[in-house]
């Protein structure tokens, strides 16, 4: 495990963890981009894909991938749309979709590319056979990273034509305990030296593995130490954070 700097969701004195599933990432993304491939990267919400995916893309040379996110389900001319802007096509999108899809496709095949499209669980079969469409033309020379949340796997499997493409795929998962144990220590500096069993209980009781919530639960108990006197996380600090932060009671409610 290697340790970065960095400021995992802006939390000041936080450390970028080097975790197996945001080297994954890096590789997969590499991968990709090298044999111009499709690849997936899915799980559930808050455990770090967003986070890995842009330090992945960090790698990769300014201006080689555009990367679109649709918060509903997209229409095909949607999509068209979107790319045809993130690709900085022009201001104004052709009337007729043959032609969008012309100029697409010629920008497409200019050179090499990545085109990343977050929340892909929302894509339907339309969209998905338009996106395979388009990669699939011996023309263009693009990668294709599709990043969903919950669902995003069973979407892409329903569509065989574009999950027989599909060259890598990553699914992430909430840390397991003992991964827990090992890095939120080098997490934070609140963290050093702070017995196994308070973080276990703070991860059992509340965050679970689940990366944004001990960013969430970090930064809470990082405000409160920096109130009083103490310099790390202890019984006190955490039962207070939890009081605030966690649904299913205090440290002292789950022990009743």
């Amino acid at each position: 495990m290697t340790v970065m700097t960095g400021h995992y969701q802006g939390i000041v004195g936080a450390n970028t963890i080097a975790t197996e599933q945001l080297l994954d990432t890096a590789d997969l993304v590499k991968d990709i981009v090298e044999v111009r491939a499709m690849g997936a990267i899915y799980g559930p919400a808050g455990v770090g894909k967003t986070f890995a995916v842009d330090q992945a893309l960090a790698d990769q040379p300014e201006g080689s991938w555009t990367r679109s996110t649709f918060r509903s389900r997209p229409t095909t001319r949607y999509l068209r749309h979107e790319l045809y802007t993130d690709l900085g096509l022009g201001p104004a999108v052709p009337n007729s979709p043959v032609e969008t899809d012309r100029i697409l496709r010629a920008a497409l095949a200019e050179r090499v590319r990545l085109l990343v499209i977050d929340e892909a669980q929302w894509l339907n079969r339309e969209v998905l056979e338009y996106l395979r469409y388009l990669h699939d033309d011996p023309r263009t020379k693009f990668a294709l990273l599709l990043v969903g949340g919950a669902g995003c796997y069973e979407v892409l499997r329903r569509e065989p034509m574009l999950s027989s493409r599909l060259y890598e795929h990553l699914r992430f998962s909430p840390l397991k305990h003992a991964e827990v144990l090992k890095v939120i220590p080098v997490y934070h500096a609140i963290y050093a030296g702070v017995p196994a069993a308070l973080i276990s209980r703070v991860n059992a009781e509340f965050a679970r593995g689940n990366f944004r919530e001990w960013a969430k639960f970090t930064d809470h108990a990082r405000r409160f130490i920096g109130r009083t006197d103490r310099q790390v996380l202890d019984e006190e600090v955490a039962r207070n954070v939890l009081s605030r932060v966690n649904r299913d009671g205090d440290l002292h409610a789950a022990q009743a």
